[in-house]
C-alpha cells in the first residue's frame, strides 16, 4: 500500500516531466521514457506484480498528457512488464547486463508498438527518419538510464520493502 502513496505522484511526475521537459532536451529526435525505465527498474527489482499496477497507472497518464490515443500506451507498458515478470526469479536474475538488455529489448517493441499504432490512426510514418533520430537515439538514452534506475529502485526495494523472513 505504501509504495502505491508514494509512486503513483511519483509517475505523475515522471510522466509531466517527460511530456515537457525531457521532450526538448533529448538526442536529436529521441528522448527517453523516463516511465519505462523505472518501471522495468522496479519489476526487476522484485516488484513485478506492483510494476503492472504502475504501468497502467504511468500508460494512462502518459496518455493523458500526449496525443496517442487514449489506453495505447498503458496496454503495451503493462504487456512489456507483463514479459518482464516471466524472468523474476530466473538463475541470471542479478547478472549486470539484464536490465540493459531489457531495457534495449523493451524500448524496441515499444517503439515498434507505437509506430504500429500511428500507421493505424492514419498518421504518415518516415522509417528513414524516425530510426536514426528517434527510435535510436530514444533507446540509447533509455540504455543510459537503465543501470542507474535498476540500482536506485533496488536500493529502495531493500530499503523499504525487505524480503519477509519466517523464523
Amino acid at each position: 500500500m505504501m509504495s502505491y502513496v508514494i509512486g503513483v505522484p511519483t509517475l505523475l511526475l515522471l510522466a509531466v516531466l517527460q511530456s515537457t521537459v525531457f521532450s526538448e532536451i533529448g538526442f536529436l529526435d529521441g528522448q527517453p521514457d523516463l516511465i519505462l525505465v523505472i518501471l522495468i527498474a522496479w519489476s526487476l527489482a522484485g516488484r513485478a506484480d506492483e510494476a503492472m499496477v504502475f504501468a497502467l497507472i504511468g500508460g494512462i497518464f502518459l496518455d493523458l498528457l500526449s496525443g496517442t490515443p487514449f489506453g495505447a500506451t498503458a496496454i503495451i507498458y503493462v504487456a512489456a512488464l507483463y514479459m518482464i515478470s516471466l524472468v523474476e526469479g530466473q538463475f541470471w536474475k542479478g547478472h549486470f547486463l539484464l536490465p540493459p538488455a531489457i531495457t534495449l529489448f523493451t524500448s524496441l517493441v515499444i517503439y515498434a508498438y507505437s509506430l504500429g499504432i500511428l500507421f493505424l490512426i492514419g498518421h504518415p510514418v518516415d522509417l528513414s527518419y524516425a530510426l536514426p533520430k528517434v527510435i535510436l537515439p530514444g533507446t540509447f538514452l533509455n540504455l543510459l538510464l537503465a543501470l542507474p534506475a535498476y540500482h536506485l529502485m533496488s536500493d529502495l526495494q531493500e530499503r523499504y520493502f525487505p524480503s519477509e523472513v519466517d523464523i
